[in-house]
């Protein structure tokens, strides 16, 4: 529930810092864009790529603490039994809106553990990559505006008028 919470948010937070992203970007001339372009594709890794990582490390960890958690009551019990992710986890994340609440219910609630484990990491993966790339390139951008305004600052006092 914790991880659904955190999701939402990150979602949630990630429209307008791409909203701002955008603006800052439509704000630049071509050239800055040029570069812009050019420090993204040759500097930072692809938020594809990031988004994988972060799913592949989820879901090891997902795995290793759902490994754990049978190991452990396969030697106090003695069986193993996959339920439902709602047998297991009580706690739900409701909107207040039946249609989406239900799809909740049937689609993430209603599967088996290992499955809405990994649809869950799959969200949190997707809402991260969001909100780290518009971060990321919110920064490149600000730092790329102080050179440039560093570098004609220092060009314009060394030209004579």
């Amino acid at each position: 529930m914790v991880f659904h919470a955190i999701a939402i948010w990150l979602l949630v937070a990630s429209v307008p810092l791409w909203v701002y992203r955008w603006v800052v970007y439509v704000g630049l001339n071509a050239r800055e864009r040029a570069i812009f372009r050019r420090l993204v594709t040759s500097r930072a890794e692809s938020a594809f790529r990031f988004g994988a990582r972060m799913f592949g490390f989820l879901v090891v960890l997902a795995s290793t603490v759902m490994l754990l958690v049978y190991a452990l009551r396969y030697l106090k019990q003695g069986s193993i039994e996959i339920g439902a992710f709602k047998q297991t986890v009580r706690g739900r994340l409701y909107s207040g809106m039946d249609p989406i609440d239900q799809a909740l219910n049937s689609y993430h609630y209603e599967q088996s553990l290992p499955i809405a484990v990994l649809t869950t990491c799959l969200l949190l993966s997707v809402a991260f990559t969001l909100a780290a790339a518009a971060l990321r390139d919110i920064s490149i951008l600000g730092r790329l505006r102080r050179k440039l305004k560093k570098l004609q600052t220092r060009l314009g006092t060394e030209m004579p008028t």
